[in-house]
């Protein structure tokens, strides 16, 4: 049923719409790859390399365009729901798991228009882990069940760095809860063989990478990118606040706002019972596993609390779906004991927990239908990009098709063109390359050093064009890459929302 309504979902959507910034990155990224070159060394990238890898290995099995990317983008939509249906069903009945799968759907990577960022591999190998961890502490004699999660937790690592550490601190902390919990819930060597085979996975995985980039000289530059850069700046620069309730906006706006403060109001409560389940004395396996989705869930909303816009709570809500479930699992079993101290018959507990229940699906399908399936119709819309790279359907696509044309016949095949601040897509459907290690330019972003030596590549390879979108703004953060521009470049034309320059 998941994949049937995944395939209903996705079929007529996954080649809809098109990102010149952020998919534009990601295909770009891919197609250097492909050249040899190896990211962050030679291009600046804040996704560690495996996504590019990715995106490369589709461009080789299906040809370079658009539509690879959304093929592979299908495939991990519709691995998501599936492993958060496995996962959940570890811990719960058919009925909760697949009330945990189902928001999953619809709320994730649809709304990034199936394109598969690194954040969306991130979530599917993260998840690949926490379901074979599970399986590895539940099946007890099969240990190449905890190889194979360090394996997915490397990949996390390497597609999505933070998603990476947090799967391997809630793995960590389950097998810490399993080992030391008031009830021996798993032998001391059943556990320890799972946990060393998963630290063997990871290290299997990470250290064939670790030494190939070492020997490239590619090391320093990803911990510049990938570790310091995040933590000195990223958050300065593209921080945005938590939204708050205002009765300006619409019920349906005020219910995704709801939506950032439920996560950890669900958080606390399923905490609280699960420290009075163990001081009750009632912590089993099941309660171990409860802890183990807890802090995986915690530990993801993190992410919003370094960018607060709706596409970044979005990431965070695989393992809040699974924790519903069995926050709900513990509602229904408190309604049953409530009902027992009542007297009542089994009647009466059935229909109440269906009316619970029924009043939950309620609830989850308003939102879904009041506040994404209008974005999905709104994507199912648009006239086909006919662009050897692109196969996607575009709202105004015939314009952008023009626009690309005329640059392919303006420029020859083996110059270069310069696009600011951030339309990487031109480079890849116009196929002329970047002449600098830039594929964007972001506030704060980039030093006045980085500045400086993007307009030295530039002037090493002279841009046939120059395409500016946003212009009044970069005179506010890149006053000297337009002062390069203009001393150099003439105006030639404007198109919807950009100028484009030529040399003088």
């Amino acid at each position: 049923m998941l994949i049937a309504l995944c395939l209903w979902i996705g079929l007529p959507r996954f080649r809809s719409g098109i990102d010149l910034m952020d998919e534009g990155c990601l295909a770009c990224g891919a197609e250097r790859v492909l050249e040899g070159q190896v990211p962050n060394r030679d291009f600046v990238s804040l996704q560690p390399p495996l996504s590019f890898y990715a995106a490369a290995g589709m461009f080789k099995l299906f040809g370079t365009s658009l539509a690879s990317l959304r093929i592979l983008g299908l495939g991990i939509y519709l691995l998501i729901p599936l492993m958060t249906y496995g996962i959940a069903r570890q811990l719960e009945d058919r009925l909760l798991s697949l009330a945990a799968a189902i928001p999953a759907t619809v709320i994730g990577i649809p709304c990034f228009g199936f394109v598969p960022f690194a954040v969306w591999q991130g979530v599917a190998a993260t998840a690949a882990a926490v379901l074979l961890y599970f399986w590895a502490v539940r099946c007890r004699s099969r240990p190449w069940l905890g190889l194979a999660a360090g394996v997915m937790t490397a990949a996390a690592f390497l597609a999505r760095q933070d998603q990476g550490f947090y799967a391997a601190i809630s793995i960590a902390a389950y097998t810490l809860v399993v080992r030391f919990g008031r009830v021996s819930l798993v032998s001391r060597e059943v556990l320890g063989r799972n946990f060393y085979c998963w630290v063997l996975g990871m290290a299997a995985g990470l250290l064939p990478w670790g030494i190939y980039w070492f020997a490239e000289g590619a090391l320093p530059e990803m911990f510049k990118q990938l570790v310091v850069f995040p933590v000195t700046t990223y958050a300065k620069t593209s921080s945005l606040p938590v939204p708050s309730f205002s009765r300006q906006l619409s019920l349906a706006q005020n219910a995704i706002v709801a939506l950032y403060y439920i996560p950890p109001v669900v958080q606390i409560l399923v905490f609280f019972w699960l420290w009075r389940r163990n001081r009750r004395g009632n912590w089993q396996l099941r309660e171990a596993g409860v802890a183990f989705i807890l802090v995986w869930s915690a530990l993801y909303y993190c992410q919003v609390l370094a960018r607060s816009d709706v596409y970044h709570l979005w990431i965070t809500l695989v393992p809040f779906f699974i924790l519903c479930a069995c926050g709900w699992r513990a509602v229904l079993e408190g309604w049953d004991g409530i009902q027992a101290r009542m007297g009542t018959g089994p009647l009466a507990s059935t229909v109440s927990r269906g009316v619970l229940s029924a009043f939950g699906v309620a609830v989850v399908a308003w939102f879904l239908v009041s506040n994404r399936l209008v974005l999905l119709e709104q994507m199912a819309s648009g006239q086909e990009l006919l662009l050897p790279r692109a196969r996607v359907n575009v709202a105004g696509g015939a314009e952008l098709e023009d626009f690309i044309k005329t640059v392919q016949r303006s420029v020859p095949a083996d110059r270069s063109i310069l696009c600011l601040p951030y339309q990487p897509m031109f480079y890849f459907l116009c196929e002329r390359r970047n002449p600098t290690r830039w594929n964007y330019l972001w506030p704060g972003d980039q030093t006045a050093e980085d500045h400086a030596m993007l307009i030295q590549q530039a002037r090493l390879d002279p841009p046939a064009v120059v395409i500016i979108s946003e212009e009044t703004e970069m005179i506010r953060y890149a006053p000297d890459i337009l002062n390069y521009v203009h001393a150099g470049f003439s105006k030639a034309g404007e198109g919807s929302g950009f100028s484009v320059y030529v040399p003088k």
